[in-house]
């Protein structure tokens, strides 16, 4: 790699790293791992979840004592993925996921001259 290009590189690693999506994913990822609430129900979903799988290797498993487990990790998982804080963090990582795909295939047309397929055909002559 070349030096101006390195030095390109870590301009538009700059652009992104100050760009107001990235700083409200850093604040949201912040907040997600200071939510002893939102820790809380992903630990308890995660001893059950090896608790599952240590019960269903036994040969002797009871039927009603998984069902229950398996209720209790339905009731964790949508209390996870319903808080407010995971929610707010999920939100900003798309909204981040979204800002990177864009600045990727910017990159690629700057490469190639041809935009990557977005599989949005309204706005294409067409690869399909």
């Amino acid at each position: 790699m070349t030096e101006e290009i390195m030095k390109a590189a870590h301009m538009l690693g700059d652009l992104i790293k100050n760009d107001p999506v990235t700083k409200a994913l850093d604040a949201a990822m912040e907040d997600y791992e200071r939510s002893e609430e939102l820790m809380s129900l992903i630990g308890e979903y995660n001893a059950h979840q090896e608790l599952m799988m240590t019960s269903a290797e036994a040969a002797s498993q009871d039927d009603e004592v998984r069902e229950k487990l398996s209720a209790r990790m339905t009731e964790l998982y949508n209390n996870v993925v319903e808080h407010p804080v995971y929610k707010a963090y999920m939100d900003a990582k798309d909204a981040f996921d979204a800002l990177y795909g864009e600045v990727m295939g910017e990159v690629q047309f700057g490469i190639t001259g041809e935009r990557p397929c977005a599989h949005d055909c309204s706005s294409c002559g067409g690869c399909h």
